[in-house]
């Protein structure tokens, strides 16, 4: 998973946090609890869609649009502004790649995943084709716990 940053090490956050309690508790040190969330969570996680849509808005348009049955109101609200780019793998990987835009399912416009970073995906990609979105182990299926747009929240199935 990449994001619009370099993400620390976890020991860097470690340090960190350790520094910061030492400054301002001494040798009085709290108990700490701290959540890892994404860190031991995000990689054990993909989700299975499906391409609904490829197409571009107008005849003269050089932008190809490709739509999941999954969007930012599915389960991926963290593509929001761009800012965490999950790996996609497709059938027809190998294949000529081309930036695209690519978006959600529904009729609200802000279900778009990756528009001002288009995402390289082949160009043969098409209707029905599967694919695999990666590292969505932390928080996908939280944010898609209610039905938005009469779209079914995601099913979770834990191994």
């Amino acid at each position: 998973t990449r994001y619009l940053k370099d993400v620390p090490a976890a020991q860097a956050y470690g340090q960190a946090i350790f520094g910061a309690l030492r400054r301002h508790f001494g040798n009085q040190l709290p108990e700490t609890i701290i959540e890892p969330g994404r860190g031991m969570v995000g990689n054990a996680g993909v989700i299975k869609a499906e391409v609904v849509l490829v197409s571009k808005k107008a005849d003269n348009d050089n932008v190809r649009w490709v739509y999941l049955d999954i969007g930012k109101f599915g389960g991926l609200a963290e593509t929001m502004d761009e800012a965490i780019r999950y790996p996609i793998v497709t059938p027809r990987d190998g294949d000529a790649m081309e930036p695209c835009v690519l978006a959600g399912p529904t009729c609200d416009s802000a279900d778009v995943l990756y528009e001002k970073t288009p995402y390289p995906l082949p160009v043969t990609l098409t209707i029905g084709d599967e694919v695999l979105i990666e590292g969505t182990g932390a928080y996908t299926t939280t944010y898609s716990a209610v039905a938005f747009n009469g779209f079914e929240p995601l099913r979770s199935y834990v191994i």
